[in-house]
This record gives C-alpha cells, sequence and structure tokens, in this order.
C-alpha cells in the first residue's frame, strides 16, 4: 500500500485516489462489467504478519455482514474479495461530500437541515439494527451527504475488524470524541451505542464542537466527561437552537442505554416531529377510523395523524425525495402498525362477500430501491409486503353467476376458499356454499416514472382485495402519501377515487 495507485484491483480499473484512512486507501473506479462507477476500500497490508491474515478475515466477514443491507440511506456494497495480497470492498460510488468535510468547509447547515440530516441516518441505524448489526464507528467522516441532501452511512462493520491488541493501540480510539459510555466501559454494545454517537454529531452539528471536549482535556479526561458529565442545554447558550434540540439530546446523550432512544426510529421520529412542528402543521381532524377496540382505535389515529403531520412538514423539491419520504412513511407503517404488540387488525370487503373477519397484520416489510439516472442516485421503487390473517373464515352462499365472478376474484387475490353445490330435492340447483380462508399476502409497488414526473403504484390486497392501480403526479403524491395508510388499515381514503381501470 505504498507509492503509486495500482493500475487495477481485482477486475476493476482504478482511476483516482479518493482518500486514505486508518484501514487502508479509497480508490475511484470503473467495473468493466457492469460499466458504471464504483468506489474501491482496500485493507492496508503492511500490518505485522501474524496480524494480516486475522485483519482480513474479519475485514471481508464484516463486510459480507452488511452487504445485504438494502436501504437508501447506507451505503450499497456490490462485491468483497481478496485479489492477490489485497482484501478489497467495491460499493457504490456517492457523490457529494462528507459531513465531516461540510462541517470543516464552514457550510452552512439550517437546523431543519440539521434535523433532516440526522433523522436519515438514525433511520439506516434502526434499518441496521433489524439484523443485529452495530455500526459502533458513527461520526462525520462516515456519513455522505450528496447535494441534494441525501445522507448515507458508511464505513458499516468496519470499526471493529482490528484485533483487540490494535484496538488498545488507537484504531477505534481515533474518534473518540463519538464514543458511548459504555465503550469506554468496555461493556458489551448494542444500537444504542450508535445513537448516542449521532447524538454527539447532532450536538457537533448545533454548536460546533463536540459535548466533551473544550480546552486541553486529554484522551483520559474526555473518557472521564463521557462517562460522569451531563451534557448542558445548548439552547441557554445560543438562542438561536430551538429548546426542543434540548430534549432530544439529553434523551440521545443519556449515560445509560435504558435511559435514551431505544431505536433509531424513535430518534427520527422526535426530529421528525420537532420539523413539523416548527412548520406550524396541525395534526389531523379527521373523524376516528373505527375499529373493534377503542385503545386500538385511538392509538392508530394518533399515528395517521402524526404521519400526516410528518409528511406535510415541508414538500419535497424533487420526484426522488418525494418517493423516499413515501418510503419513511411506509416503514414508519411497518414498525408502528403492522408488528405492532399487540397486532393491530384490519377489516376489508369482498365482492358478493361483504366485510370480513378481522385480519391480524404480520410479517411487514419496506424496502427503498435506486439507481443512477444521468449521473445522479434516484430512488427507483418502494415495495411493502406484509401478511393478512384472521383465525375465523369468511361464510357465504351466491347464485351461479356471482359464484363464478368470486371464484376469478379470490383466485386473483390469491385467497383460498373451499366451496360445494347446494342443491334442492329435486336436484335443481340452489347456490353454491363457499368457506374462504382469510389468509393473504398484501403488496403495494411504488415506482418512479421521472420522465412523467409522477409516481405508478400497483398494489395488490393492499387496502383493497385484488389488484388495484394508481397514478399520481408528484404533487398529489406529496398530497396524500399519509392516505396510504388509511388505506392499508380498509378506512375510506383519498385514493379511492384515482384508481385506474384494470
Amino acid at each position: 500500500m505504498t507509492g503509486e495507485a495500482p493500475a487495477t484491483v481485482g477486475r476493476y480499473r482504478v482511476e483516482a485516489e479518493l482518500g486514505r484512512g486508518a484501514m487502508g486507501r479509497v480508490y475511484l473506479a470503473h467495473d468493466p462489467l457492469l460499466d458504471r462507477k464504483v468506489a474501491i476500500k482496500t485493507l492496508k497490508d503492511d500490518a505485522a504478519d501474524e496480524m494480516r491474515l486475522e485483519m482480513k478475515t474479519r475485514f471481508i466477514r464484516e463486510a459480507k455482514s452488511a452487504g445485504h443491507l438494502n436501504h437508501p440511506n447506507i451505503i450499497t456494497l456490490y462485491d468483497v474479495d481478496v485479489a492477490g495480497e489485497v482484501a478489497y470492498i467495491a460499493m457504490e460510488y456517492l457523490e457529494g461530500r462528507s459531513l465531516r468535510q461540510l462541517m470543516d468547509a464552514g457550510t452552512p447547515l439550517s437546523h431543519e437541515r440539521v434535523a433532516d440530516i440526522v433523522a436519515q441516518i438514525a433511520e439506516a441505524l434502526d434499518y441496521a439494527g433489524r439484523f443485529g448489526i452495530v455500526h459502533r464507528d458513527v461520526k462525520p467522516a462516515n456519513i455522505m451527504v450528496s447535494p441534494r441532501g441525501f445522507a448515507k452511512l458508511t464505513d458499516f462493520g468496519l470499526a471493529r475488524v482490528p484485533s483487540s491488541q490494535m484496538t488498545q493501540k488507537g484504531d477505534i480510539l481515533g474518534s473518540p470524541k463519538y464514543m458511548s459510555p459504555e465503550q469506554v466501559r468496555e461493556q458489551p454494545l448494542d444500537g444504542r451505542a450508535d445513537l448516542f454517537a449521532l447524538g454527539v454529531v447532532l450536538y457537533e452539528l448545533l454548536a460546533g464542537r463536540t459535548p466533551f471536549e473544550g480546552g486541553e482535556v486529554n484522551l483520559f479526561e474526555l473518557m472521564e466527561r463521557i462517562v460522569k458529565q451531563p451534557v448542558g442545554r445548548l439552547s441557554e447558550r445560543d438562542a438561536s437552537i430551538p429548546p426542543v434540540f434540548d430534549d432530544i439530546l439529553e434523551r440521545a446523550l443519556a449515560k445509560e442505554p435504558a435511559d435514551r432512544f431505544q431505536r433509531g426510529r424513535e430518534f427520527a421520529e422526535a426530529l421528525r416531529a420537532m420539523r413539523a412542528d416548527a412548520a406550524g402543521t396541525p395534526l389531523s381532524d379527521e373523524p376516528s377510523l373505527g375499529t373493534e377496540d377503542p385503545a386500538q382505535q385511538e392509538a392508530l389515529n394518533r399515528i395517521l395523524g402524526d404521519l400526516e403531520s410528518s409528511s406535510r412538514a415541508r414538500a419535497p423539491e424533487t420526484l426522488s425525495a418525494s418517493l423516499r419520504q413515501g418510503f419513511h412513511f411506509l416503514d414508519t407503517l411497518v414498525q408502528r402498525v403492522i408488528q405492532a404488540d399487540p397486532p393491530n387488525t384490519v377489516r376489508l370487503d369482498l365482492a358478493h362477500v361483504g366485510v370480513l373477519p378481522p385480519a391480524t397484520l404480520s410479517d411487514g416489510t419496506a424496502e427503498c430501491h435506486t439507481r443512477d439516472l444521468k449521473g445522479q442516485e434516484v430512488v427507483d421503487f418502494i415495495a411493502l409486503t406484509y401478511r393478512m390473517s384472521s383465525a375465523r373464515k369468511a361464510h357465504v352462499a351466491l347464485g351461479a353467476e356471482e359464484a363464478l365472478a368470486l371464484k376469478s376474484q379470490l383466485e386473483r387475490a390469491g385467497l383460498h376458499y373451499e366451496w360445494r353445490e347446494v342443491r334442492d330435492a329435486a336436484g335443481a340447483l340452489r347456490c353454491e356454499a363457499f368457506v374462504i380462508d382469510v389468509d393473504t399476502l398484501a403488496t403495494a409497488m411504488l415506482r418512479g416514472d421521472y420522465e412523467a414526473q409522477r409516481v405508478e403504484i400497483d398494489c395488490q390486497n393492499f387496502g383493497v382485495i385484488g389488484r388495484v392501480r394508481y397514478r399520481l403526479s408528484r404533487a398529489e403524491f406529496d398530497e396524500y402519501v399519509w392516505d396510504l395508510g388509511k388505506l392499508m388499515l380498509g378506512f375510506p381514503s383519498a385514493f379511492a377515487g384515482r384508481r385506474l381501470p384494470e
């Protein structure tokens, strides 16, 4: 890893060196197989012989653990391999600068933009946490920000690559200002340590310095402060900082993990709620949505009201930003509605049958996929899936013509059913009796049409049994995205009048 950049790393043609770090170097390269730019991160090979094999093994293992993460705010890993003596990771090449570069350049960031960037990274940490992955090195240098404000967390899982001996020599201590109290105490870590580090980043963005530095503090004193020193209220030092940031920072920087945000989603929602309040957006005054459980009804009203407030707090500037907001909305529904405990239920209508037995929502996932468009990364499509199931079955008896229509609809919806003919004493057909299992998969696919500047939505059993398609302009999507939640839960929705003919 000395001298000039190599001509190739694996199959990738190196074009330029992008930077150097404690782990190795990062190059801009071209992938001739897929004809795209990539960033290549290489592991330095000048470590002692007895440590080199362990470093490479852990480098590749950690990279693979993050390679299956698919989130718009997490850098995408394409390839992990060893070429000769060089272990490397090929990842997406990000236009823009790191948050550290923006801060060092004195780039002004409004409080709203600060909240947005940190909320995006909190969402990324929440997603990674579902897979048991802890970043362990959240800091401004590992957060990339595109010219359009898209934030991505980089270097996932690499902070733990060096052996414990190297850690004592300072590889992880290269960024001690962002360590959590449990890291200082050498206690077991979980995702709440990452949220503490993100709280330090938020504090630094607002105050221009991290909360525990100052004066001629040495490393030992810094660690003492991290473990023991409370964080003061920033608004009392700088009146331009909204006091609501104090409350968020107090929770994010709590000394004990149990007193912090327990998930990145909570951190993100607190920041988005703050932005909504600042915009003066009222919560929804829609009438209650009517479920069998009054407590559940109240909770659903509150969730949808909060989502409406959040989605309307600031109109996105591009179709990609609108879709990204839609992803955060759907991802929130997955966590707060579909995966709720106790589970939420939904009642749906089925033609010729009527209202089906209440179905429990479960197994929800939301994914966001991006693509390159004229040199810019944009959201390509969003996919939501979840299951609706009920222990009770639906029963109905229909005449021959209606029975034929119902069979076709049940088959299109993927609902399992049993039926039998009912005849009178003379053998004449009276009706057909159906027993229907209320157990089906619901899906929604939201795809950006960048040429027409609109959103194409293709749903299967999403609020309406069967396939339903919608087409909305960006402005319409921004206005009604929160109505997707009402559609999903089977309540009257503004989407009903926008369905396309089958």
